[in-house]
C-alpha cells in the first residue's frame, strides 16, 4: 500500500498519473430489484454497451497540496456525488491520510441514459485500486462503484455491464460477485448504434416514483420474458421498444422518433433512463430529430490504460 510520507522529504514530486476506461451502457428495459443491503439492491434487464465511454485519469498530490479534487470534462467540481463517494471509499483503505485528483472525461452526455455516472465511478475506481496499490479484485472494486451508484441514486445496473461489455441481460441483480449475466450474441463486432439526444432526465426522481416503478417493472417483465424466447439482438431491439412504450417513461418527442423509425422499417427503443432514442446501424429518419452520434458496440468492459 502507499505511503504518502515515503515522499514528503523528496526534493522533487514527480506526479504518477493512473488512467482507467470504462465503456457507457444503455439499458433497454428493466425491472427494480429493491434490497436493504445496497450491494444486492440494482435491476435485472437489458443492455448495450458501447464503446464511448469514460476516461478517468487520477494522481496521488503532494502533500502541500491538502485536498482532494474533482474535474468532470476538465471542469473542476464538488457536486460529482457518485464518483466522491468511490474516492472516499478507497482513500479511506489507506493506512495514511491522501489527497488525490480525479479528472474524468466523458466521450457520452451525462445524465441522457448513457449509464456515464457508473462509467466514471467504474473507471474512477479501477484506476484508484492500480494508484494507491490497494490489491483489491476486480469484483471488489466494482462493487465500490455500484455501491456509489446505488447511494447516490444515480444508477442501479449500468455498472456490472460495463465491467463486461457486450449485448448483456442482467440475470441477477448487484455487482459483480453478486449480481449474475449472460451475453447475447451480437452478429457484427462492428455493429453500431446510433442515437439522438433530446435532453436529461433524473433516475433519482423516475426511482422515487412508486407508481411508476410497478409500471416498469411489469412491463420488464415482459420485455425478459420475450427476449428469452430468442436471444439475439433484433428480439432485443423489439422487446425495448415494447418496453419503452409500455412503462410510461418516455416523451412524446422519444416516442415521436420511435414511430418515425419504424415507419422507415427498422426498430428504435429508449435509453433508459433517460431522453436518448437509439437504433441499430443507420435511421434517415432519427437524423430529422437532431445530431446523430454512433458508438460501436463494445465486447469488453472496464479496464486501465
Amino acid at each position: 500500500m502507499i505511503n504518502p510520507e515515503s515522499f514528503s522529504t523528496a526534493p522533487h514530486f514527480e506526479k504518477r498519473i493512473v488512467k482507467a476506461y470504462s465503456p457507457s451502457h444503455i439499458t433497454g428495459f428493466f425491472m427494480i430489484c429493491d434490497n436493504r443491503n445496497p450491494l444486492y439492491k440494482g435491476s435485472v434487464g437489458g443492455g448495450i454497451v458501447l464503446d464511448a465511454g469514460c476516461l478517468s485519469e487520477v494522481s496521488l498530490n503532494a502533500p502541500l497540496e491538502a485536498r482532494t479534487e474533482l474535474r468532470i470534462n476538465g471542469v473542476e467540481t464538488e457536486e460529482a456525488d457518485t464518483t466522491k463517494y468511490v474516492v472516499d471509499s478507497m482513500i479511506g483503505k489507506c493506512e495514511q491520510e491522501v489527497n488525490v485528483t480525479v479528472s474524468a472525461n466523458f466521450e457520452v452526455p451525462v445524465g441522457c441514459g448513457f449509464g456515464a455516472s457508473g462509467a466514471g465511478a467504474l473507471s474512477t475506481a479501477c484506476a484508484l485500486n492500480k494508484l494507491l496499490s490497494l490489491n483489491m479484485t476486480f469484483s471488489e472494486v466494482a462493487q465500490i462503484a455500484h455501491l456509489a451508484e446505488v447511494e447516490n441514486g444515480t444508477g442501479l445496473g449500468d455498472v456490472i455491464a460495463e465491467a463486461y461489455g457486450g449485448v448483456v441481460i442482467r440475470r441477477k441483480p448487484g455487482p459483480p460477485g453478486i449480481g449474475v449475466i449472460e451475453k447475447i450474441p451480437s452478429p457484427d463486432a462492428e455493429e453500431k448504434i446510433s442515437s439522438v439526444t433530446f435532453g436529461t432526465k433524473s433516475t433519482k426522481a423516475v426511482l422515487a416514483d412508486d407508481s411508476l416503478k410497478r409500471r416498469i417493472n411489469e412491463a420488464g417483465k415482459a420485455a425478459l420474458k420475450e427476449l428469452m424466447k430468442k436471444l439475439n439482438l433484433d428480439n432485443f431491439m423489439r422487446v425495448s421498444r415494447d418496453f419503452s412504450l409500455r412503462s410510461g417513461v418516455i416523451s412524446d418527442k422519444c416516442r415521436d422518433a420511435i414511430e418515425a423509425v419504424d415507419a422507415e422499417g427498422k426498430v428504435a427503443s429508449v435509453a433508459m433512463l433517460g431522453e436518448t432514442v437509439f437504433v441499430v446501424g443507420d435511421s434517415e429518419a432519427l437524423n430529422e430529430f437532431g445530431e446523430v452520434k454512433e458508438s460501436r458496440i463494445s465486447d469488453v468492459g472496464a479496464r486501465i490504460i
